[in-house]
């Protein structure tokens, strides 16, 4: 079957594999092989495309961007494998782009598996995002209170000085109180039953100390109050920073749920997780350069052949068509050299009688003038009558 008697879906799938279509159609068998890699080359770029969206949209809302950036690495994908199998086809390998596409495979096979896996465990990694995420939130806590520490301390210094003065000051009026009891019913002290003048004295330390704590307790209570105004200032201040921060993380991101997949492949001691793990990106390696180990499995030797063919005849008309002009432009070179000193020789020649009349009126100027040197009539002779300076 020649080029005219294949079919559009034919020259399409040979030209998507990176063959030339009007060689592979002359090939027997190599022609067929084509269409199998263009069908992988197909299902690669396919597969980019979906792994791609897919990775795209673990962190975009928007459903327009993953498919945009997913078909854009899809085409790229294909477009870089076309390359790489039309040098492989010509013969001329590529290694260094050879090599480059075997590591991007793999890095690309590592990397979209991570996507797949998470999707694929999706239970129990949100079981273990939200376990990582209290402990986050218990840690953000820690940073908060260490933050306000200093300011917190001070302030609980304060209130605590404070309180300690109100609490001293009650403390010697209850003893006080008790003192002036114990000494009225006559069971301590003196002895003495009734308000005698040591019960009298006991009574104005009493009242003494009432207006002591009165007036430390009006005193400090304002400023107790103020002090534990700014303690909850501060600590609604990290409550409602821990809110934002549990509202800023209410939907996980890709990292936590990266973070909950590693730390599930540490907790797992069975390794089921870590061999799938593997295996997807081994799968994913292989369905990444499944067109170009197709094509470096089909020798394709046929249409090897005829390219090198035909590049050789190229190669050639190219040398014969450069040793035609350079040797057209010597032809033209001797015969233009030729042509310039037959008439600079034809000129010399017609020239001579003028030259002779000329030399003569100089002389015969210089016999008549009868100045200047002959110095100076040699070098107004060159100037006008040869050609010496103009070489």
């Amino acid at each position: 079957m020649n080029e005219n008697n294949s079919t559009k879906l034919d020259r399409f799938l040979w030209t998507l594999s990176g063959f030339k279509s009007s060689i592979i159609s002359s090939c027997g068998i190599d022609k067929f092989h084509a269409k199998i890699i263009s069908v992988l080359l197909i299902i690669v770029g396919l597969y980019a495309a979906l792994a791609w969206t897919f990775f795209f949209q673990t962190f975009s809302e928007s459903i327009y961007i993953p498919v945009l950036a997913g078909l854009f690495m899809g085409f790229f994908i294909i477009a870089f494998d076309r390359a790489l199998i039309s040098s492989l086809s010509s013969g001329k390998t590529n290694y260094f782009s050879l090599g480059f596409r075997f590591l991007l495979a793999i890095l690309l096979g590592v990397f979209l598996s991570q996507p797949m896996i998470l999707k694929f465990y999706q239970p129990e990694i949100s079981r273990e995002v939200e376990i990582l995420a209290d402990k986050k939130v218990a840690e953000r806590k820690v940073e908060l209170a260490a933050l306000y520490k200093t300011e917190l301390e001070n302030l609980e210094s304060q209130k605590t000085t404070l309180q300690t003065q109100i609490d001293d000051t009650q403390n010697l009026l209850s003893a006080a109180e008790s003192d002036f009891k114990i000494e009225m019913d006559g069971s301590g002290g003196t002895g003495k039953y009734g308000y005698s003048t040591v019960a009298k004295q006991k009574e104005k330390i009493l009242r003494r100390y009432e207006q002591d704590f009165n007036s430390i307790r009006q005193a400090n209570i304002p400023k107790i109050e103020a002090i534990q105004t700014q303690i909850d200032d501060f600590n609604n201040k990290i409550s409602s920073e821990i809110g934002l921060y549990q509202s800023e993380n209410n939907v996980f991101g890709t990292l936590i749920q990266a973070e909950a997949l590693k730390a599930i492949i540490d907790n797992d001691a069975s390794g089921t997780l870590k061999f799938r793990f593997y295996l997807l990106s081994l799968i994913l390696i292989l369905i990444e350069l499944s067109a170009l180990i197709a094509k470096m499995l089909f020798k394709m030797e046929s249409y090897k052949g005829k390219v090198s063919l035909i590049e050789m005849e190229e190669v050639k008309t190219i040398e014969n068509e450069k040793e035609i002009l350079l040797t057209k432009m010597d032809e033209l070179k001797t015969l233009r050299l030729e042509s310039e000193v037959a008439l600079q020789k034809q000129y010399f020649e017609n020239a001579k009688e003028v030259n002779d009349s000329k030399l003569a009126e100089h002389l015969q100027s210089w016999k008549t003038d009868g100045e200047g040197t002959a110095k100076q009539y040699w070098n107004s002779f060159k100037d006008k009558l040869t050609l010496e300076r103009n070489f």
